[in-house]
């Protein structure tokens, strides 16, 4: 179970410029708020779904992100290392960079409420996704998916498809770190298998 005490602060400082919005001055940072309780007991999971994908060489597969039965999640942040020398990341945006698809769990209905960060780079395999919520929104709960990578078969072989368990974090509405499991994937890439169907 993961806690988010080595991670990136990125998505942090983030989220308290949101409380600090959403708040003003007079309230203090991290009060708990009457479900704190409740949300210290949750423990969601983070996975790849598939958890295994078969990619022909030229072909592609798709792979959600998902987040399953989280409490008031407001921001988080992941990195995925896969092997380019295996598969690579679809461009899904039309921006400089590659990109993956952001998913609708954590959109908000107006779209200058939420900050981005998507970025894949297919010559040190790595995926860094973080999405923070800003004031007024509040924190979502339920599972859904958080991004959607598009992976092109390049070589024959096996690439791990793995959530960094020390650049991994979910926060809430009050800044604190949501528990957590993670559940990573895989991708397995291979000439199209031909079969002839008899009559």
């Amino acid at each position: 179970m993961l806690q988010g005490s080595m991670v990136s602060r990125f998505v942090v400082l983030l989220c308290l410029l949101a409380l600090l919005g959403a708040n003003g001055p007079g309230i203090p940072l991290g009060a708990a708020s009457p479900d704190s309780g409740k949300a210290a007991l949750q423990v969601s999971l983070l996975r790849l779904e598939p958890s295994l994908s078969f990619i022909p060489i030229g072909g592609t597969a798709c792979v959600d992100l998902r987040v399953e039965e989280v409490e008031g999640l407001f921001g988080f942040e992941t990195v995925i290392q896969f092997d380019a020398n295996r598969v690579h990341v679809v461009d899904a945006n039309p921006a400089p960079g590659t990109q993956v698809t952001i998913g609708p769990f954590l959109q908000p209905q107006n779209l200058s409420h939420w900050y981005v960060i998507n970025s894949a780079d297919n010559s040190r395999g790595t995926i860094r996704i973080a999405i923070t919520r800003m004031s007024p929104e509040t924190g979502v709960s339920g599972s859904g998916v958080l991004a959607t990578i598009c992976l092109l078969g390049v070589n024959r072989g096996n690439s791990p498809l793995t959530l960094s368990d020390t650049a991994t974090l979910m926060l809430d509405p009050q800044v604190a770190f949501l528990s957590f499991d993670i559940k990573s994937g895989g991708a397995l890439v291979g000439p199209v298998q031909r079969y002839r169907i008899p009559f």
